[in-house]
C-alpha cells in the first residue's frame, strides 16, 4: 500500500506499507508518521484547513475520524463514488503514467523508483491538482454526479 497527501504548498513523503493497512496502521505507521497534521498546521493554521480522504473503511471507523477530529477538520462523510473529487487520485494516475516505462527487478528497486517519482513531481503539477478542485466541484454538478474523467 502507498500513500501520500498533498496540499496548496505542502506534500508529505511517500509512505509504503506491507501487508494489510488496518485503523492502527492507518494511525500510527501512516498519519503520524507522515506528520500530515503538522504539515498542513505549519502551513495554513490548527484548524484552519480540512483534511480529505477516501471512504476506505481505517479511513471511516470511530476510532480514525476521533483521532483525526480532534486535531483537523475532516471531510466526513466522503461521497462514495467521488474519485473526481479528490485530486490524489489524479496524482497517482500521473505517476502511474510517469512509472509505465520503470521495470524494476525487484520490490526494493520498485519502492526506490516510486519515491523517486513522488519526490520529483514539480509543484506546479501539485499546483494544478489542487487548484482544479473547484473546477471539479463545479462540474459534477454540471453533470448531476456523473463522472468528469472525460475533463481531465
Amino acid at each position: 500500500m502507498i500513500w501520500g497527501a498533498i496540499a496548496h504548498d505542502v506534500q508529505t513523503d511517500l509512505i509504503i506499507i506491507n501487508g494489510t493497512v488496518n485503523t492502527e496502521c492507518y494511525i500510527h505507521d501512516i498519519i503520524k508518521k507522515s506528520n500530515v497534521i503538522q504539515l498542513a498546521n505549519s502551513e495554513y493554521g490548527e484548524f484552519k484547513w480540512i483534511f480529505q480522504q477516501d471512504g476506505v473503511r481505517p479511513h471511516t471507523s470511530k476510532k480514525t475520524l476521533t483521532y483525526l477530529k480532534q486535531r483537523c477538520n475532516v471531510l466526513d462523510p466522503w461521497p462514495p463514488n467521488s474519485p473526481d473529487l479528490n485530486p490524489i487520485e489524479n496524482l497517482w494516475s500521473i505517476m502511474d503514467t510517469k512509472l509505465k516505462n520503470c521495470n524494476p527487478k525487484n520490490e526494493e528497486e520498485f519502492i526506490k523508483i516510486i519515491t523517486n517519482v513522488w519526490d520529483t513531481l514539480s509543484w506546479k503539477t501539485l499546483e494544478n491538482l489542487v487548484i482544479s478542485m473547484y473546477k471539479r466541484i463545479d462540474l459534477v454538478i454540471e453533470r448531476e454526479g456523473e463522472s468528469i474523467n472525460s475533463f481531465y
